[in-house]
């Protein structure tokens, strides 16, 4: 894997979508829209791209003369933790929010 870029490129695009799913799923289970859906693309992007960053330095540790899947599989594992705390915590924090009054 050498280029950065395009890696970041897909990482954004997946993000999205993903995104534009929740947007989608949401709107279909009947909740209607807040102000806290304002921020959450936001709030999205931040997670998904501070989660990619830990992969992708997860992805830099492993042994380079592996081949690309088994590099992948070992970077997943390793930073499979990390990414499950932070989007725990962020998922927390985010529903003691909604149920405040802004």
């Amino acid at each position: 894997i050498r280029s950065r870029t395009l890696l970041a490129f897909g990482s954004v695009i997946s993000i999205g979508i993903a995104g534009a799913a929740g947007y989608g799923l949401s709107m279909w289970l009947g909740f209607e829209y807040t102000p806290v859906h304002s921020v959450l693309p936001f709030v999205i992007l931040g997670i998904g791209v501070d989660d990619s960053f830990v992969i992708m330095n997860a992805l830099d540790r492993t042994d380079h003369s592996l081949p690309v899947p088994e590099r992948i599989a070992q970077a997943i594992q390793h930073a499979g933790v990390s990414v499950m705390v932070t989007s725990l915590t962020d998922f927390v924090a985010l529903m003691i929010s909604v149920s405040s009054a802004l």
